[in-house]
Protein backbone atom coordinates (compact mmCIF):
# COMPACT_ATOMS: atom_id res chain seq x y z
CA UNK A 1 0.00 0.00 0.00
CA UNK A 2 2.67 2.44 0.64
CA UNK A 3 4.99 1.22 -2.10
CA UNK A 4 1.58 1.95 -4.21
CA UNK A 5 1.58 5.42 -2.88
CA UNK A 6 4.49 6.73 -2.97
CA UNK A 7 5.00 5.41 -7.01
CA UNK A 8 1.63 6.82 -7.80
CA UNK A 9 -0.21 8.90 -5.49
CA UNK A 10 -2.89 6.24 -5.29
CA UNK A 11 -6.85 6.77 -5.07
CA UNK A 12 -8.23 8.99 -2.39
CA UNK A 13 -9.24 5.58 -1.17
CA UNK A 14 -5.87 4.15 -0.91
CA UNK A 15 -4.98 7.55 0.85
CA UNK A 16 -7.71 7.08 3.25
CA UNK A 17 -6.63 3.93 4.70
CA UNK A 18 -3.10 4.89 5.02
CA UNK A 19 -3.39 8.03 6.33
CA UNK A 20 -3.76 8.02 10.46
CA UNK A 21 -6.44 8.57 12.63
CA UNK A 22 -4.53 9.84 14.99
CA UNK A 23 -2.45 12.94 15.42
CA UNK A 24 -1.50 13.84 18.53
CA UNK A 25 -3.84 14.40 20.87
CA UNK A 26 -7.27 14.25 18.09
CA UNK A 27 -8.50 11.24 16.72
CA UNK A 28 -10.97 10.97 14.20
CA UNK A 29 -14.32 9.96 15.37
CA UNK A 30 -16.67 10.02 12.65
CA UNK A 31 -16.81 8.07 9.00
CA UNK A 32 -14.48 9.22 6.46
CA UNK A 33 -16.53 10.03 3.27
CA UNK A 34 -15.32 10.30 -0.34
CA UNK A 35 -17.37 12.95 -2.58
CA UNK A 36 -17.08 12.62 -7.10
CA UNK A 37 -18.64 15.22 -9.49
CA UNK A 38 -22.17 14.11 -9.34
CA UNK A 39 -22.16 14.45 -5.07
CA UNK A 40 -19.78 17.54 -4.42
CA UNK A 41 -22.90 19.61 -4.09
CA UNK A 42 -23.50 17.48 -0.96
CA UNK A 43 -20.50 18.48 0.82
CA UNK A 44 -19.59 22.28 -0.41
CA UNK A 45 -23.15 23.75 -0.74
CA UNK A 46 -22.69 27.05 -3.19
CA UNK A 47 -18.66 26.91 -3.74
CA UNK A 48 -18.82 23.16 -5.70
CA UNK A 49 -18.21 24.97 -8.77
CA UNK A 50 -15.03 26.16 -8.18
CA UNK A 51 -13.72 22.74 -8.39
CA UNK A 52 -15.47 21.73 -11.12
CA UNK A 53 -14.11 24.48 -13.33
CA UNK A 54 -11.31 22.07 -12.82
CA UNK A 55 -10.71 18.59 -13.81
CA UNK A 56 -11.97 17.59 -10.23
CA UNK A 57 -12.06 13.79 -9.63
CA UNK A 58 -13.46 13.25 -5.93
CA UNK A 59 -12.50 14.41 -2.89
CA UNK A 60 -11.93 12.39 0.42
CA UNK A 61 -13.10 13.86 4.10
CA UNK A 62 -12.18 13.30 7.65
CA UNK A 63 -12.70 15.09 10.95
CA UNK A 64 -10.49 14.74 13.71
CA UNK A 65 -11.48 16.17 17.10
CA UNK A 66 -9.75 16.77 19.88
CA UNK A 67 -10.98 16.41 23.82
CA UNK A 68 -11.61 19.89 24.30
CA UNK A 69 -14.49 19.49 21.23
CA UNK A 70 -12.47 21.41 18.10
CA UNK A 71 -12.59 19.83 15.10
CA UNK A 72 -10.22 20.01 12.45
CA UNK A 73 -11.22 18.93 8.66
CA UNK A 74 -9.31 17.29 6.25
CA UNK A 75 -10.08 17.83 2.83
CA UNK A 76 -7.77 15.67 -0.20
CA UNK A 77 -9.12 16.35 -3.65
CA UNK A 78 -7.62 14.41 -6.77
CA UNK A 79 -7.90 16.78 -9.25
CA UNK A 80 -7.01 14.44 -12.33
CA UNK A 81 -3.23 15.78 -12.92
CA UNK A 82 -0.65 18.23 -11.07
CA UNK A 83 -1.60 21.02 -13.53
CA UNK A 84 -5.15 20.98 -12.50
CA UNK A 85 -4.19 20.97 -8.66
CA UNK A 86 -2.08 23.75 -9.27
CA UNK A 87 -4.51 25.79 -10.48
CA UNK A 88 -7.26 25.37 -8.43
CA UNK A 89 -4.46 26.20 -5.58
CA UNK A 90 -3.39 29.04 -7.33
CA UNK A 91 -6.70 30.59 -7.06
CA UNK A 92 -7.05 30.37 -3.52
CA UNK A 93 -3.77 30.99 -2.34
CA UNK A 94 -4.05 33.84 0.63
CA UNK A 95 -1.96 33.33 3.32
CA UNK A 96 2.40 33.14 3.77
CA UNK A 97 4.64 29.47 2.99
CA UNK A 98 4.41 26.87 5.13
CA UNK A 99 7.07 24.65 3.73
CA UNK A 100 4.49 21.89 3.29
CA UNK A 101 4.11 19.73 -0.25
CA UNK A 102 5.31 21.77 -3.61
CA UNK A 103 3.76 24.72 -2.42
CA UNK A 104 1.69 25.55 0.24
CA UNK A 105 0.00 28.63 2.15
CA UNK A 106 -1.03 28.73 6.16
CA UNK A 107 -3.09 31.11 7.75
CA UNK A 108 -5.11 30.95 10.85
CA UNK A 109 -6.58 27.92 11.56
CA UNK A 110 -6.21 26.83 7.59
CA UNK A 111 -3.40 25.20 5.44
CA UNK A 112 -3.59 24.46 2.25
CA UNK A 113 -0.79 22.94 -0.20
CA UNK A 114 -0.78 21.40 -3.80
CA UNK A 115 1.58 17.81 -4.64
CA UNK A 116 1.29 15.96 -7.60
CA UNK A 117 -2.34 15.93 -8.87
CA UNK A 118 -3.27 16.39 -5.64
CA UNK A 119 -5.33 20.04 -3.61
CA UNK A 120 -5.29 19.56 0.35
CA UNK A 121 -6.99 21.76 2.65
CA UNK A 122 -6.91 21.27 6.14
CA UNK A 123 -8.92 23.51 8.64
CA UNK A 124 -9.86 24.31 12.04
CA UNK A 125 -13.11 24.40 13.52
CA UNK A 126 -13.46 26.13 16.91
CA UNK A 127 -10.22 27.37 18.30
CA UNK A 128 -7.87 27.86 15.43
CA UNK A 129 -4.65 28.41 18.06
CA UNK A 130 -5.35 24.98 19.88
CA UNK A 131 -5.52 23.45 16.40
CA UNK A 132 -2.33 24.67 14.85
CA UNK A 133 0.12 21.95 15.67
CA UNK A 134 -2.13 19.07 14.62
CA UNK A 135 -3.05 21.03 10.79
CA UNK A 136 0.75 20.98 10.53
CA UNK A 137 2.29 17.94 11.62
CA UNK A 138 -1.36 16.22 9.75
CA UNK A 139 -0.33 18.14 6.65
CA UNK A 140 3.38 17.15 6.81
CA UNK A 141 2.04 13.44 7.38
CA UNK A 142 -0.69 13.35 4.32
CA UNK A 143 1.76 15.52 2.03
CA UNK A 144 4.57 12.54 2.61
CA UNK A 145 1.97 9.64 1.34
CA UNK A 146 0.81 11.82 -1.88
CA UNK A 147 2.97 10.32 -3.95
CA UNK A 148 5.39 12.09 -6.99
CA UNK A 149 6.21 15.50 -7.57
CA UNK A 150 4.20 17.23 -10.56
CA UNK A 151 5.08 20.02 -12.88
CA UNK A 152 3.41 23.19 -13.31
CA UNK A 153 1.00 24.04 -16.11
CA UNK A 154 3.60 24.37 -19.18
CA UNK A 155 1.75 27.96 -19.88
CA UNK A 156 2.75 29.29 -16.92
CA UNK A 157 6.86 29.68 -18.85
CA UNK A 158 4.81 32.27 -21.00
CA UNK A 159 5.10 34.73 -17.98
CA UNK A 160 7.84 37.12 -18.56
CA UNK A 161 10.18 37.14 -15.26
CA UNK A 162 11.25 40.20 -14.47
CA UNK A 163 8.73 41.87 -11.61
CA UNK A 164 6.62 38.90 -11.56
CA UNK A 165 5.27 38.40 -8.08
CA UNK A 166 4.98 34.68 -8.08
CA UNK A 167 2.85 34.47 -4.80
CA UNK A 168 0.16 35.96 -7.46
CA UNK A 169 0.29 33.40 -10.70
CA UNK A 170 -3.16 31.39 -10.67
CA UNK A 171 -3.96 29.31 -13.36
CA UNK A 172 -7.12 28.48 -14.84
CA UNK A 173 -10.06 27.69 -17.65
CA UNK A 174 -13.17 29.16 -16.28
CA UNK A 175 -14.96 32.59 -16.11
CA UNK A 176 -16.14 31.53 -12.49
CA UNK A 177 -12.06 31.37 -11.91
CA UNK A 178 -11.26 34.31 -13.52
CA UNK A 179 -13.76 36.58 -11.84
CA UNK A 180 -12.74 35.23 -8.38
CA UNK A 181 -9.38 36.26 -9.48
CA UNK A 182 -9.93 39.61 -11.35
CA UNK A 183 -13.54 40.60 -12.18
CA UNK A 184 -13.71 41.81 -15.94
CA UNK A 185 -16.91 40.97 -17.01
CA UNK A 186 -20.41 39.18 -15.80
CA UNK A 187 -20.91 37.57 -18.64
CA UNK A 188 -18.25 35.02 -20.98
CA UNK A 189 -16.85 37.51 -23.14
CA UNK A 190 -13.78 35.71 -23.34
CA UNK A 191 -15.00 32.27 -24.39
CA UNK A 192 -13.48 30.52 -21.57
CA UNK A 193 -14.40 26.89 -21.14
CA UNK A 194 -12.86 23.91 -19.13
CA UNK A 195 -11.39 21.68 -21.83
CA UNK A 196 -11.07 24.39 -24.44
CA UNK A 197 -8.58 27.28 -23.12
CA UNK A 198 -6.21 27.75 -20.58
CA UNK A 199 -5.69 30.66 -18.74
CA UNK A 200 -2.84 32.08 -16.75
CA UNK A 201 -3.50 35.09 -14.76
CA UNK A 202 -0.14 37.37 -12.89
CA UNK A 203 0.53 40.38 -11.34
CA UNK A 204 3.69 42.31 -11.74
CA UNK A 205 5.46 45.19 -9.58
CA UNK A 206 5.08 48.82 -10.38
CA UNK A 207 7.14 50.45 -8.08
CA UNK A 208 4.50 52.28 -5.82
CA UNK A 209 3.03 49.33 -4.47
CA UNK A 210 0.18 48.75 -7.47
CA UNK A 211 0.83 45.88 -9.44
CA UNK A 212 0.14 45.54 -13.52
CA UNK A 213 -2.13 42.46 -14.20
CA UNK A 214 -1.25 40.38 -16.97
CA UNK A 215 -4.06 37.89 -18.28
CA UNK A 216 -3.07 35.01 -21.24
CA UNK A 217 -5.46 33.14 -22.77
CA UNK A 218 -4.87 30.06 -24.83
CA UNK A 219 -7.73 28.79 -27.19
CA UNK A 220 -7.72 25.85 -29.52
CA UNK A 221 -7.28 27.56 -32.66
CA UNK A 222 -6.60 31.61 -33.69
CA UNK A 223 -9.88 31.75 -35.14
CA UNK A 224 -11.48 31.47 -31.94
CA UNK A 225 -9.55 33.59 -30.33
CA UNK A 226 -9.77 36.18 -32.45
CA UNK A 227 -13.78 36.11 -31.57
CA UNK A 228 -12.50 36.22 -27.97
CA UNK A 229 -10.33 39.41 -28.50
CA UNK A 230 -12.74 41.23 -30.84
CA UNK A 231 -15.86 40.58 -28.16
CA UNK A 232 -13.55 42.01 -25.15
CA UNK A 233 -12.40 44.82 -27.17
CA UNK A 234 -15.89 45.78 -28.06
CA UNK A 235 -17.15 45.72 -24.34
CA UNK A 236 -14.23 46.43 -22.41
CA UNK A 237 -11.87 48.60 -24.55
CA UNK A 238 -14.31 50.52 -26.83
CA UNK A 239 -12.35 53.25 -27.08
CA UNK A 240 -8.87 51.12 -27.91
CA UNK A 241 -6.44 52.18 -30.77
CA UNK A 242 -5.62 50.30 -33.63
CA UNK A 243 -3.19 48.74 -31.38
CA UNK A 244 -5.93 47.60 -28.74
CA UNK A 245 -4.54 50.32 -25.81
CA UNK A 246 -6.60 52.73 -24.20
CA UNK A 247 -7.37 54.37 -21.05
CA UNK A 248 -9.66 52.65 -18.31
CA UNK A 249 -11.88 54.25 -16.23
CA UNK A 250 -9.41 55.01 -13.71
CA UNK A 251 -6.66 56.68 -16.23
CA UNK A 252 -4.70 53.15 -16.14
CA UNK A 253 -3.55 52.26 -19.09
CA UNK A 254 -5.17 48.53 -20.74
CA UNK A 255 -4.56 46.69 -24.06
CA UNK A 256 -5.87 43.88 -25.82
CA UNK A 257 -3.79 42.01 -28.67
CA UNK A 258 -3.84 38.28 -30.04
CA UNK A 259 -0.83 36.39 -31.46
CA UNK A 260 -1.73 33.25 -33.14
CA UNK A 261 -3.91 31.10 -30.92
CA UNK A 262 -2.96 33.06 -27.47
CA UNK A 263 -5.12 36.11 -26.87
CA UNK A 264 -3.17 38.76 -24.17
CA UNK A 265 -4.32 41.10 -22.25
CA UNK A 266 -2.77 43.68 -19.72
CA UNK A 267 -4.94 45.64 -16.96
CA UNK A 268 -4.17 48.69 -14.94
CA UNK A 269 -0.36 49.58 -16.36
CA UNK A 270 0.84 53.21 -15.58
CA UNK A 271 1.25 53.68 -19.56
CA UNK A 272 0.63 52.94 -22.80
CA UNK A 273 4.47 52.09 -23.23
CA UNK A 274 4.60 49.74 -20.27
CA UNK A 275 1.62 47.65 -21.19
CA UNK A 276 3.11 47.54 -24.80
CA UNK A 277 6.39 46.67 -23.01
CA UNK A 278 4.65 43.45 -20.97
CA UNK A 279 3.06 42.48 -23.97
CA UNK A 280 5.73 42.27 -25.64
CA UNK A 281 7.86 40.53 -22.91
CA UNK A 282 5.31 37.34 -22.95
CA UNK A 283 7.36 34.08 -24.24
CA UNK A 284 5.35 32.76 -27.07
CA UNK A 285 6.29 29.09 -28.10
CA UNK A 286 8.18 28.71 -30.89
CA UNK A 287 6.63 27.55 -34.05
Amino acid sequence: LLLALLTTGGTVNTLSQAIPKKILDWEATEKDKIYDRKTIFHYIDGGAEVYLAFDFQEVFVRNYKAPSGNKIVLDVYDMGSPSEAYGVFSCEREDPEAGIGQESTFGPGLLRFWQGRYFVSISAVGEEKEAEKAILKLGEMVASLLGPLGDPPPLLRLLPPDRLVKSKISYFHSLISLNNRYFVASENILGLERGKTDCVFAEYEDGDKETVKLLIIRYPDSSRAEAALQSFLKICLPDADSSGTARDENNKWALGRRHENFVVIVFEAPSKERSESLFAAVRFPAR
